[in-house]
């Protein structure tokens, strides 16, 4: 599948390089997208009649008056890109629910990740089993706990049942697990835990103890605490039940009765309890009092197990009969990223890139002479490192070093702030969250492969500097970045400056290629590493140690699909001739001078620069964004529910 996505990709963006030839129809396209989105708010307002007649008249100014076919189609893609935007805006100005649940306030703040980072059982004042069938209960009598809940069943609607179980169990857990935080907090501002449960008895009664069914609920929900922490005055006076005596209880046999540690064999919640997430015990199950113990049960029993494990539907978790509870609360991506933001991330991709980059230079040089030597093609990567040095000295090494840091400032100041912006771009604004949640690979590809197009505009001169500097040593070393660049841009008089950008349809392939490869291959192994062990997440050493891998992984992957359009590339930018050689004919020139081979020439040393390249890559970028706060926790947000009511102490 991803190899299919990969050649739709590919031949996607060969349509792309040809359209770059055509530079100066760019503006016009430009022009008459915005003409048709004008014109069509003009339209709103008019009679269906004069609406297609007006439109039958622009569509025959834009044909016909100036315009070709290819730039309608130009125009109809940006003003429909526009329109989707501006729909998808004012649904995504909704609320998802929870800032409107009933029982407290409900918020998304930037909460202190190590506060929340504990375990459910351990460190909670709330039973894991009382915040899980509270979550339920919430998502089934809260008003703005069911609208999330509804929204995310819309969300997953596409997907397979396995994935939509998953993704909900993840986010049923940290519901919980707000819940229970909310919980706590309410009863450690309370005098003394049972009266806090008192107090929260009566705000569950007050808020949803409108009907019989919504009372036995609210008593089963408290009959799972501990007798000691049961509030049975008020549970007796307000919830309905028959009293239960303990003989009813001992002829069953092997039931053991102690703390509320209930355990029955024979007795579970229906199958429907475990399938579905959401739904409640039952009218067959009841809170009955027992008067040997002197404490409310749910009858008839049930298991109130509590179980730490170290998987859960990809993370940490606590499972209980009503489900699981995460160690970390309901979490979500910030919904704007402010300038600031962008510009951080474009300083430690920055970062990242140059001081990659500028270690594996030597590298970078072998990979380059190998291609457009074909003397070295045959020796291996040392042999022809060796060669290098014999001929020119260690500093042979180094060449284009000016160039390569230069490039690599841009492409890392580029690119991964594009690449996120494109991506949130798609997913909230370009696309519903239904179809936006099923496409995520192909989303990673194409937001991917348009920040490898920004990139290109600035790598490609300085590309061409690199590459001329490295293959013909004697006559631009001693010019520099500059002196290169200008005498590239003066070799031709007829193209001038346009010499810069000979390249420029390859790298873009190239770019293309690699770029979207890239990201979506990085984003695919650390998901699959984090998946199979979650606790990986729990440390930054780890995460970053995670980083390491997947980037190495993606480097090597991207580097084989891209290697031909790497190798056009370099052939175009050695090209010294009068005209400009396009990515097409470059591939033709150099299948017929070496054959195929010759487009996967030097693809072994590349493989090994681009594996290690990518991985201190990603890994140096997750550095920075960490000591610049704007990682992945830095730029998440945490659901809390802060209750009130009750008298409590400050």
């Amino acid at each position: 599948m991803i190899l299919k996505r990969i050649i739709c990709l590919f031949l996607l963006f060969l349509f792309v390089v040809l359209l770059t030839s055509a530079w100066e129809c760019s503006g016009f396209v430009v022009k008459a997208g915005a003409r048709l989105k004008n014109f069509d708010l003009h339209l709103t307002n008019k009679p269906e009649i004069e609406q297609r007649k007006e439109q039958q008249n622009i569509n025959n100014q834009i044909v016909h008056g100036g315009l070709s076919r290819r730039h309608a189609v130009g125009a109809a893609v940006t003003t429909g890109l526009l329109l989707s935007s501006c729909g998808a805006a004012i649904a995504k100005s909704s609320n998802d629910g929870l800032g409107d649940i009933f029982i407290g306030e409900g918020k998304w703040t930037k909460s202190n990740l190590a506060k929340h980072n504990t375990s459910p059982i351990i460190d909670s004042i709330v039973p894991a089993t009382f915040a899980t069938y509270s979550a339920r209960f919430l998502v089934n009598y809260d008003e703005g706990a069911r609208l999330w809940w509804q929204g995310l069943l819309k969300k997953f609607s596409l997907l397979s049942q396995e994935e939509k179980s998953a993704k909900l169990g993840r986010s049923f857990g940290g519901f919980s697990r707000s819940v229970q935080i909310g919980l706590d907090d309410y009863l450690s501002r309370s005098v003394g835990v049972k009266q806090g449960y008192t107090n929260l008895l009566q705000i569950f009664l007050d808020k949803y103890g409108t009907t019989v069914e919504t009372k036995r609920q609210i008593g089963l929900l408290f009959a799972t605490l501990p007798s000691s922490c049961q509030p049975t005055e008020l549970m007796s006076s307000t919830i309905v039940q028959r009293t239960l005596k303990s003989s009813s209880l001992e002829k069953g046999g092997g039931i053991e009765i102690a703390n509320n540690f209930l355990v029955d064999e024979e007795s579970s919640p229906p199958k429907f309890f475990d399938q579905d997430i959401t739904s409640l015990l039952s009218g067959e199950f009841q809170c009955r009092y027992a008067s040997k113990t002197k404490t409310y049960v749910i009858n008839p029993l049930i298991s109130l197990y509590e179980i730490g494990v170290d998987e859960e539907f990809g993370q940490t978790a606590t499972l209980t009969f009503a489900g699981p509870i995460a160690a970390l609360p309901l979490k979500r991506e910030q919904p704007d990223f402010p300038f600031d933001v962008y510009a951080l991330l474009g300083i430690s991709g920055a970062a990242g890139c140059a001081i990659t980059h500028s270690l594996v230079i030597p590298l970078d040089v072998v990979k380059t002479r190998i291609q457009t030597d074909p003397e070295m093609a045959s020796g291996s990567l040392l042999e022809s490192a060796s060669n290098i040095v014999k001929a020119e000295g260690p500093a042979g090494l180094v060449l284009g070093a000016q160039a390569t840091i230069a490039g690599y400032l841009w492409y890392g100041v580029s690119v991964y702030p594009s690449y996120t912006f494109f991506k949130r771009l798609i997913t909230q604004s370009l696309l519903s969250p239904e179809v936006a949640v099923v496409h995520m690979n192909d989303i990673a590809l194409f937001a991917g492969a348009l920040a490898a197009v920004i990139a290109s505009f600035g790598l490609t001169p300085l590309e061409a500097a690199r590459i001329r500097t490295v293959a013909e040593p004697k006559i631009y070393r001693q010019k520099g970045l500059l002196g290169t660049l200008e005498a590239i841009s003066t070799e031709d008089e007829e193209l001038g400056w346009k010499k810069l950008y000979a390249g420029f349809a390859s790298l873009l392939t190239r770019q293309v290629i690699f770029g979207s490869v890239k990201f979506l291959a990085f984003e695919q192994a650390c998901e699959a590493i984090f998946k199979m062990w979650p606790v990986l997440q729990d440390a930054t050493w780890t995460s970053l140690l995670v980083s390491l891998v997947g980037g190495g992984l993606s480097g090597t992957l991207s580097s084989v699909v891209s290697q031909p359009a790497d190798s056009v590339l370099t052939y175009v930018a050695q090209s010294s001739g009068s005209r400009s050689l396009g990515v097409f004919e470059g591939a033709i020139l150099m299948v017929e001078e070496g054959g195929l081979k010759s487009l996967y020439r030097g693809v072994g040393s590349r493989c090994l620069w681009a594996g290690s390249i990518i991985a201190g890559q990603f890994l140096l970028y997750d550095v920075f964004r960490t000591l610049l706060s704007v990682n992945k926790d830095d730029l998440s947000q945490f659901f809390e529910v802060v209750i009130s009511g009750g008298q409590t102490i400050n």
